[in-house]
């Protein structure tokens, strides 16, 4: 895995609203791209760091989503 604070430090400094890991194991790009409100396509044949990586971005969306009901 990578770590979470650095993926979004380098998130932060990518240009696009898309960001695509073809190896994206447990989903920490993923993670970093959401916080960033940049879109996200991921692709893992690990069916369980497939599952772990989804339910992690799913979270991300969520918590985005009510950051900005809550503003």
């Amino acid at each position: 895995t990578r770590p979470d604070a650095l993926m979004d430090k380098i998130m932060a400094n990518v240009a696009g609203g898309t960001v695509c890991d073809a190896f994206m194991g447990t989903g920490s790009t993923g993670v970093a791209a959401i916080n960033a409100g940049k879109r996200f396509v991921g692709i893992e044949q690990n069916p369980a760091h497939f599952d772990t990586a989804a339910r992690r971005i799913e979270a991300a969306i969520e918590a985005r989503a009510n950051l900005a009901e809550a503003a």
